[in-house]
């Protein structure tokens, strides 16, 4: 099925590694224009660079506001910004009561506040377009107030993020702009692989009505659907991707 994203423009943040990276790829062999943005440079341009067909890098920090409008000013001057894939996010881990004071500023300043500057830094051009997606990497922790790896801290970012999600899609559906989020379950990547044990693991899949984790491109296969016009009427809803963990 043509999807129709030829030459579309496409930002992915955290396009360095795991989701981000897997979900610019797809993009990619749509023939979208990408830009793989991440704070790790060295990252951002690996992708880039093996992706190839004039995909280009911009080394940012989300959480840092003026830097987020800077290079969306800078990378919106070279033509458009048809879609937004917040893909940048971090983990945090342990009972709130053990966790140090500042863990909150730490995980919502990427996971929430530099959603929203990425998102806020975008519209001034999908305003003028008429045109836009966003597409929002929530989890399914923000309906379990935590998860089997993220906590309750984590799972609060990602209720924020769905809520962000919907309240977006009311604002700026009259502006042609639709904003949808993606809530996966674990994801079987290199950063999950550090941090589950073999125990943990075998008991995350007991709970797995499919049986196994998901993979990268379950997740990156539903972001491109998304970002397409096969998509056009589908705007602030959240799809988990679990393997059917919210069943149980």
């Amino acid at each position: 099925m043509d999807l129709n994203l030829k030459d579309r423009v496409a930002l992915v943040t955290g396009g360095g590694a795991g989701l981000g990276e897997a979900i610019a790829r797809s993009l990619a062999a749509e023939n979208c224009k990408l830009w793989i943005l991440d704070r790790n440079a060295g990252a951002a341009a690996g992708v880039a660079a093996s992706i190839g067909n004039g995909t280009k890098s911009y080394a940012i920090d989300i959480g840092d506001a003026a830097a987020v409008t800077d290079a969306f000013a800078a990378i919106a001057a070279q033509g458009r910004i048809d879609i937004l894939v917040n893909a940048a996010g971090v983990l945090s881990t342990g009972f709130v009561a053990d966790l140090p004071v500042n863990e909150w500023q730490r995980v919502s300043q990427v996971n929430l506040a530099g959603m929203l500057h990425c998102i806020k830094a975008a519209l001034p051009t999908m305003k003028q377009q008429h045109y836009g997606r966003i597409i929002n990497i929530a989890s399914i922790s923000a309906a379990r107030g935590g998860g089997s790896v993220g906590n309750t801290i984590y799972g609060a970012t990602k209720a924020a993020v769905v809520a962000m999600t919907m309240g977006l899609a009311r604002e700026l559906g009259p502006e042609g702009i639709t904003v949808n989020a993606i809530s996966p379950a674990i994801v079987d990547t290199a950063m999950t692989h550090e941090l589950l044990s073999e125990d943990a693991r075998l008991k995350i899949l007991t709970r797995i009505p499919l049986g196994r984790m998901a993979i990268p491109s379950d997740i990156s296969n539903l972001a491109v659907f998304m970002a397409s016009d096969r998509a056009s009427f589908i705007t602030g809803i959240a799809v988990p991707v679990d393997g059917g963990i919210l069943t149980t």
